[in-house]
């Protein structure tokens, strides 16, 4: 991170202070992604039961403490994590509820959690305010009014324009107002409570991350974790620290444009596709020579299906079960490397799971006769597909032993693990 980079976080922090950066649970997941990866190379068959309550409550002793994740990563590899416990174990997985923390700590950091979020949230208001105010002076300005009012302002476009999909907030919403109202207007309620939450979580992401500020994509990503973590701030930080690492890149058009500060190392959207790209070179060699043809092969066509991590191109559950996968297997954290050779992070996975997806369809991509046929049918027909997260996964992960784990992030620090340091 550059120096400017890192200043401005600082401020926009107030002075979060330093504590653990969670490498034993890095450590967790490249163990447990190692082992599902040999489990597979094995021929053993992918179990699709969802993760029990039981083995959660399992891994929690008597103080609260998460003693184990061993078997949690498992069941969430092998059959997702069930609505119902996504609130409890999302968090943990993704590193902002620490697992050595009773249950005490784990309140006391969910009420430190809520303040800092308060503080992104009145910075906003802040700001808010001095576009109402009359300009006397550039000099006079905020360093941060600039980005911040360019990202409310798509914001407040995307928002009412986001799919919100009926889960676990739903449910808790409905469960606080009178039964005997109108479903339809039941319906109204939460999505409108739904946009609003959304609307907030992206404008403090944009305090937090101002060189990310927002980009078009992340209302989907957010509108995830809003689903079915009824905590408007735990959803906040669950998003944040799962695109906020080694997705982050996801969401650089132009890394070096971007910002000033930008990393000279930064990768942007269109580094990430053009890895996509030698992915499929290595995996299927003619599929990539008809890319080629088409004058395709920096893979602009996917550019939807990576910014989005396939949000649009799933149903709904499958989302879910895709991100669960994803998240136990630590992708969205830097690479982790057990006994020498890479396990899991790095965003690997993902890139072979849209990998995988376009090497499913090779019969109608090498039926594509110019660039606008591949568009459109990356477009229209891969959503149309309803693949399964359980079968792109496992296609990813044979793709992963063709090309050896191709396709690693750069290394970046995260805002939000910066941010829930000492917290």
């Amino acid at each position: 991170m550059a120096s400017e980079d890192s200043r401005a976080l600082k401020v926009a922090l107030a002075g979060a202070a330093v504590a653990s950066t969670g490498l034993a649970l890095a450590l967790a997941s490249a163990s447990v992604y190692a082992s599902y990866f040999a489990r597979d190379a094995r021929g053993g068959s992918m179990k699709k039961k969802k993760l029990a309550h039981e083995t959660w409550y399992a891994a929690t002793d008597q103080d609260g403490r998460i003693a184990s994740l061993a078997e949690v990563r498992k069941g969430a590899l092998d059959g997702g994590i069930p609505h119902s416990l996504r609130a409890e174990v999302w968090p943990v997985l993704l590193g902002v509820r620490k697992c050595s923390n009773t249950s005490v700590e784990h309140e006391q950091g969910k009420r430190s959690r809520r303040e800092q979020y308060g503080e992104f949230l009145r910075r906003c208001a802040e700001l808010e305010g001095w576009l109402t105010k009359p300009v006397k002076g550039l000099a006079n300005l905020p360093s941060d009014l600039a980005s911040f009012t360019e990202a409310s302002r798509i914001i407040a476009a995307d928002a009412p324009r986001t799919t919100f999909t009926y889960g676990t907030f739903a449910r808790d919403w409905e469960s606080g107002i009178l039964s005997g109202d109108d479903e339809d207007e039941l319906k109204m309620e939460w999505r409108l409570a739904q946009r609003q939450r959304l609307t907030r979580i992206l404008e403090a992401y944009a305090i937090l991350d101002p060189v990310i500020g927002y980009t078009q994509g992340m209302n989907d990503l957010a509108a995830v974790f809003l689903r079915d973590i009824s905590n408007e701030s735990e959803a906040f930080w669950c998003f944040a620290k799962f695109m906020g690492g080694s997705y982050r890149c996801h969401f650089l058009i132009n890394p070096h444009e971007s910002a000033p500060s930008a990393s000279k190392g930064q990768e942007g959207v269109s580094d990430r596709l053009r890895v996509l790209s030698e992915i499929i070179r290595i995996a299927d060699p003619p599929l990539h020579k008809h890319l080629k043809f088409l004058n395709a092969q920096e893979c602009m066509f996917a550019f939807r299906p990576v910014v989005v991590l396939m949000s649009r191109e799933l149903a709904d559950a499958e989302i879910g079960l895709l991100w669960d996968m994803l998240i136990a297997g630590g992708d969205h954290e830097p690479t982790s490397r057990a006994n020498g050779t890479l396990a899991g992070g790095g965003a690997r996975l993902f890139l072979h799971v849209v990998a995988a997806a376009l090497v499913s369809m090779r019969s109608q991509v090498m039926a594509c006769k110019k660039n606008d046929d591949l568009m459109q049918l990356v477009a229209r027909k891969l959503p149309a597909r309803k693949f399964t997260a359980h079968e792109l996964v496992r296609k990813a992960m044979d793709l992963m032993k063709t090309t050896k784990g191709l396709g690693e992030a750069i290394e970046v620090a995260s805002r939000a693990s910066i941010a829930l340091e000492g917290l």
